[in-house]
């Protein structure tokens, strides 16, 4: 897996150095001499990628699998208090906001064409969120306040080569039935560097007292990651698009944790 992500991750970078074509012999002529229409005019193709540079925001909604984290959670917090509280209840964890769809991250980045069918992209991902589980127990008849933290933070750097199979997204004219005519599938193949930070916090306190038990533990994972994904871009208008994303998160390390299915919303404007 290690050699495969190498190689996907030199690919990506490598390829978009490769020089562009050479311009037409019509480019090439001074402007007195007369040039044939059908050579001064360009091909459909070429008006269809004139505008090379383009911007992306993008959503990302993960379903990773986070068994490790879950099994841990069980055994050390739900086992142990479980045995110590009758009306214990299971904490709520990231496993419930995965299956609830809300665990998102936004993503930025820049893209640009390097030939009719590709396009090359770098962009930068973020996101945090916290979990909080608050619950009022007895012990002996005393009472005890129960809190338990759960802090997610990734931040990732990727690269991405994506492809169309036949040709972009694009409107032939005004109208809803023109963005549905100019709907196209499009795929990529991504690869990154990620640093997922995982974070629990457990306090067990009483009046007047305070914490009797402070437990905090946190783990940080530098990963390298792959991810092929494919969907259906969307043109709004000349210049914008918008894109529906599926795909499959594949990491160096931590695979039962943190590999997944990912969907992605994306928003494109070219420039």
């Amino acid at each position: 897996m290690n050699r495969a992500l190498l190689a996907g991750m030199l690919a990506a970078f490598l390829l978009p150095m490769i020089p562009a074509a050479a311009q037409t012999d019509a480019q090439d002529k001074p402007k007195d001499q007369p040039v044939a229409a059908e050579a001064a005019k360009p091909c459909d193709e070429e008006q269809a990628w004139e505008n090379r540079w383009f911007w992306f925001v993008c959503n990302s909604n993960y379903h990773n699998r986070l068994k490790t984290s879950e099994r841990q959670i069980d055994r050390q917090i739900n086992g142990l208090f479980g045995a110590v509280f009758p009306d214990w209840e299971r904490v709520t964890t990231f496993q419930d906001w995965r299956d609830k769809w809300l665990v998102w991250d936004l993503s930025v980045g820049v893209g640009r064409d390097i030939s009719p069918h590709f396009a090359w992209t770098v962009y930068g991902v973020g996101g945090t969120g916290t979990i909080r589980n608050r619950d009022d127990h007895r012990l002996l008849l005393a009472p005890v306040g129960m809190k338990e933290y759960f802090t997610r933070t990734s931040l990732s750097l990727g690269t991405s080569l994506r492809w169309w199979p036949w040709e972009r997204a694009h409107r032939d004219g005004p109208g809803f039935w023109s963005i549905v005519k100019g709907i196209r599938p499009v795929t990529e193949m991504n690869v990154g560097y990620s640093r997922q930070i995982s974070k629990a916090e457990v306090r067990a306190s009483v009046p007047l007292v305070g914490d009797l038990l402070h437990i905090k533990q946190v783990d940080t994972f530098n990963l390298g990651w792959i991810s092929p994904r494919a969907g259906i871009e969307i043109p709004l208008s000349d210049k914008y698009s918008f894109n529906v994303l599926g795909g499959y998160l594949w990491f160096n390390n931590q695979q039962d944790d943190f590999n997944g299915y990912i969907l992605e919303l994306m928003l494109c404007g070219r420039f």
